[in-house]
């Protein structure tokens, strides 16, 4: 499912609905996959999914939202804080990369927490 995402270099972030389908998976099973590439260029990110409810984390969240989202013709920016929306983290453990569409071309990083 495509989503707005703001990844600070090592994890993942990203709002949903908490009614939504996708909460109630991750509800039970708290992992995601992230492809944050094309089909070419490809970047997939794996972790474990945890919900943010810390204030200051969840202040630099919404910093870095505002800053990647903003509309183009009035300049209003995108902000993690919406009535009925929770905010996930990924922390990413593994990433796998390839360049042009080429498998062969495949690189992996292997992250321990």
């Amino acid at each position: 499912m495509p989503v707005w995402f703001w990844w600070d270099g090592r994890d993942i972030y990203f709002i949903t609905r908490r009614s939504t389908q996708k909460a109630r998976n991750l509800a039970g099973e708290p992992w995601a996959v992230v492809h944050a590439g094309d089909g070419d260029d490809a970047i997939i990110l794996e972790g474990p999914v945890q919900t943010v409810a810390e204030a200051d984390e969840l202040a630099r969240v919404d910093a870095g939202y505002q800053e990647k989202y903003v509309d183009p013709g009035s300049g209003a920016r995108a902000t993690i804080f919406n009535e009925g929306d929770d905010c996930y983290r990924v922390r990413v453990e593994h990433v796998m990369a390839w360049l042009y569409g080429t498998i062969g071309t495949r690189t992996d990083w292997r992250f321990e927490r």
